[in-house]
């Protein structure tokens, strides 16, 4: 087997889809883009580099067109903290890469390279400008002693949670994408809560359309 193919059957693709989009008013999860469904966008991106994905969410009738396997949280109104927990549970895999449903421009060579600087820490986190980026990132099924004890204890905070794991905090420079798209690199990591931050999101989208197709 060859490398890539080896890497890829050891990774699942994680997609949080658990939040309530309140601050947007409507599913985050299924706003159109010029690419297609956002969450759908993004799973076909974690697919290139994943052998499979699981979607975490506790409304699996909104997503039944996606044709992914569904989990719903272990911990119910556990933000984030409770998705990557469940996704871990049921993945079948050590390495996975996690992703939140809001991140419209996320980019599959940035997951692969995340999976490639992974090492033997427990998670590979971004570090963009200076802000963690904890929910596009990838985690090890090693991690779950830490998240349950947190779950446990209602501590939610997931950067509470990377306190107590071996953390390869990933700057800028580490990503090959990054020299060869400096402009466009950061947005990658841009995820939306309102509808200002949508609509901020098509406006880029306009604006970097030749690195998206």
């Amino acid at each position: 087997m060859k490398d890539t193919e080896k890497r890829k059957s050891e990774t699942t693709a994680i997609l949080l889809a658990g939040g309530k989009s309140s601050r947007m008013g409507v599913n985050k999860a299924l706003l159109s883009m010029s690419h297609g469904v956002n969450i759908a966008a993004i799973a076909g991106e974690l697919e290139k580099e994943a052998g499979g994905a699981l979607l975490i969410t506790n409304t699996p009738e909104s997503y039944k067109f996606l044709g992914l396997p569904m989990i719903a949280d272990r911990y119910k109104d556990s933000g984030p903290l409770g998705g990557i927990h469940a996704g871990l549970c049921a993945s079948k895999t050590d390495i996975n890469l996690i992703a939140a449903c809001d991140m419209p421009f996320i980019k599959a060579e940035a997951a692969r390279e995340m999976v490639m600087h992974i090492g033997e820490y427990d998670a590979a986190v971004p570090e963009i400008h200076g802000q963690m980026h904890p929910l596009f990132a990838v985690y090890r099924r090693s991690c779950l002693p830490v998240l349950q004890a947190c779950l446990e204890e209602g501590q939610l905070r997931v950067r509470q949670f990377l306190n107590g794991v071996r953390v390869k905090v990933l700057k800028e420079t580490d990503f090959k994408l990054f020299h060869q798209q400096p402009e466009f690199f950061p947005h990658i990591f841009y995820n939306m809560n309102d509808r200002e931050e949508y609509e901020k999101a098509k406006k880029l989208e306009r604006e970097y359309r030749h690195f998206l197709n």
